[in-house]
């Protein structure tokens, strides 16, 4: 009866300890593509997902703050970093995040992203990095940092070849355009 008891309860204490322990194993992934690498890594606990690309073509790194509702990317080419707010409706679940990656991978990067979201930069410097959190603060920290504002329909941009393309694991397009 001691044993049953001691068993239950020290099940129901590791359970929730083991889950976490098993997202954040699950959170850092790593997918070739055509000259390099994508790496994923999932922060259960501050809902943040990051992106990092190192490439024949370049580096970037983008950040998906889903507590804070804000998105950064540094584009090591321009050495500058782009902060916008976070369109949650076109935006892939954080949850889900890992179970899109996953049903893209198993095409073998065919195809474009499902979703594409197109940002007008404004040449504007953002002042106060902190406010936006330690993550963006400190990958930004020291480059030119622009404000982007969604652009509903990438037909308004008028020069699309002023525009910096990322395709982040196959899932989202990410255009910054000027």
């Amino acid at each position: 009866s001691f044993q049953i008891v001691t068993t239950v309860l020290l099940g129901l204490l590791l359970t929730p300890a083991l889950a976490q322990q098993f997202q954040n194993t699950q959170g850092n992934q790593q997918f070739g593509i055509e000259g390099g690498y994508q790496f994923l890594n999932m922060n259960w606990e501050w809902r943040e997902a990051t992106v990092e690309e190192k490439s024949t073509r370049g580096s970037w790194k983008t950040v998906w703050n889903y507590d804070t509702g804000f998105i950064a990317t540094r584009v090591l080419p321009e050495r500058a970093c782009f902060i916008s707010t976070m369109n949650r409706n076109e935006m892939p679940r954080f949850d889900a995040l890992p179970r899109l990656v996953e049903e893209r991978r198993r095409l073998n990067g065919q195809g474009r992203p499902a979703r594409e979201i197109t940002f007008d930069l404004v040449r504007r410097p953002v002042r106060n990095l902190k406010s936006y959190g330690a993550e963006i603060f400190n990958m930004c920290r020291g480059l030119a940092t622009y404000m982007a504002y969604q652009v509903r329909g990438a037909q308004s941009i008028i020069n699309q070849e002023s525009c910096i393309r990322l395709d982040v694991l196959q899932v989202l397009g990410l255009n910054y355009c000027r």
